[in-house]
């Protein structure tokens, strides 16, 4: 063997072996010189020097494993101030106080060359969350106050009392006298029956593949009909193949109240309230709701007295949607500064001709050449207020004396 082979330090080019490889060498060479008889003691030298130098090289390869790790690790704030010049100043007595900024602990390991990052392009998925988040719905109310008569017509038709021709000729009759006659009018009304509709347009493909969000499309197409609805109740014009809504000119008793009507000077929006739900007493009904625009009763929550206090709880508690003895029906449907008591199930009636129908059509327009298919969504019915007086409200503004 030569010099060179006897030589324990690593050639520089030779190629560098990680732990694992060394150790595993070191096992061969040891299973070899434990196979080799005594009589060939050059091979026993070569092998020990083999030995001697894979051993130097894994004390080597472990000791720079320990310089890693301490190279990486984080150094504590305390480790940071003792070794800083300002607390070195104050032991050796060439300053009276220690002051030490900590800054951001920055990992000192160093940073790889060809980092592995997510890749761009949507290559991983992002999650989706299951289903469809809805928009805002805005509760339907109105509609359940008043009783429904299902009708199979196209109008309807009622016969209702002329209160103005009511003569009630009760009266006490001396024996053998004549008795009195009383007599009465009555009014024929009549009714007919509105179509609310809605429609859109979904491809098959759609339908077929996100089954979920075909039904969300059918579930506002059926939404719209019902938010129309609930309008045309309150605010309809009666105009054609237009209902004839509770605020309409006829439709309710105004509360006509004036300065005579409520307390001369401390006269609040709960005086009025209270005016319209006894006008609604005095013509023999029964008041059982009141309905006002949301931002009316914030504005009614407000309202405090001379005192300063409020007179609908205080701002730590929950007001009781409730004034004088009835329950408050808050209700985006109603306009604002404008409200209504009544007797809602004496007042006037629904009369569905059709209920909600939801219907496909694959035949419409070019739908064939497009692959689309036509959602539809009505209804059939008519509204009519039967007794006027059952219904008071308006403004919600009080009134300003003439005088």
């Amino acid at each position: 063997l030569s010099d060179s082979t006897n030589s324990a330090e690593p050639s520089s080019k030779e190629p560098k072996m990680e732990t694992k490889d060394i150790m595993e060498a070191i096992d061969r060479i040891e299973e070899k010189m434990a196979a080799t008889s005594e009589s060939n003691k050059a091979e026993l030298k070569r092998l020990g020097e083999e030995q001697t130098k894979l051993a130097r090289q894994l004390l080597d390869v472990q000791q720079k494993g320990v310089k890693v790790q301490e190279a990486v690790r984080m150094k504590s704030a305390g480790e940071m101030f003792v070794e800083s010049e300002n607390f070195k100043a104050m032991v050796t007595g060439r300053a009276g106080r220690a002051r030490f900024d900590l800054d951001e602990q920055v990992d000192t390991k160093a940073e790889a060359q060809n980092p592995i990052t997510t890749p761009a392009g949507g290559v991983v998925q992002a999650y989706r969350r299951p289903g469809i988040l809805p928009g805002a719905y805005r509760p339907l109310t109105i509609e359940s106050l008043f009783p429904t008569i299902p009708i199979t017509t196209n109008a309807y038709e009622y016969v209702m009392e002329d209160e103005t021709k009511l003569v009630n000729g009760a009266a006490f009759v001396p024996e053998g006298g004549q008795k009195p006659f009383g007599s009465t009018g009555y009014a024929l009304k009549q009714g007919t029956i509105q179509t609310i509709a809605h429609m859109a347009r979904v491809s098959k493909q759609l339908m077929a593949d996100g089954p979920a969000l075909a039904a969300y499309i059918n579930q506002r197409l059926v939404y719209g009909v019902d938010l129309v609805v609930e309008d045309e109740l309150v605010s309809g014009d009666g105009s054609t193949n237009h209902l004839l809504g509770i605020f309409a000119a006829g439709q309710y008793t105004p509360h006509d109240a004036t300065t005579d009507d409520l307390p001369a000077k401390s006269a609040t929006l709960f005086d009025l309230i209270l005016h319209a739900k006894t006008k609604v007493e005095q013509a023999f009904f029964r008041p059982n709701v009141i309905l006002l625009n949301p931002v009316d009763w914030s504005r009614l929550q407000m309202e405090k007295n001379s005192s300063g206090d409020y007179y609908l709880g205080h701002p730590a508690s929950i007001a009781p949607k409730a004034l004088w003895g009835l329950p408050i029906w808050p209700t985006p449907a109603i306009p604002q500064k404008k409200f209504l008591v009544g007797d809602f199930t004496q007042a006037a009636t629904l009369w569905p001709r059709q209920g909600m129908t939801v219907e496909m059509f694959e035949q419409d327009m070019d739908n064939v050449q497009k692959n689309l298919v036509t959602v539809r969504a009505e209804r059939r019915l008519g509204f009519g207020v039967e007794r006027p007086k059952a219904l008071c409200g308006g403004d919600l503004v009080l009134p300003v004396s003439t005088k």
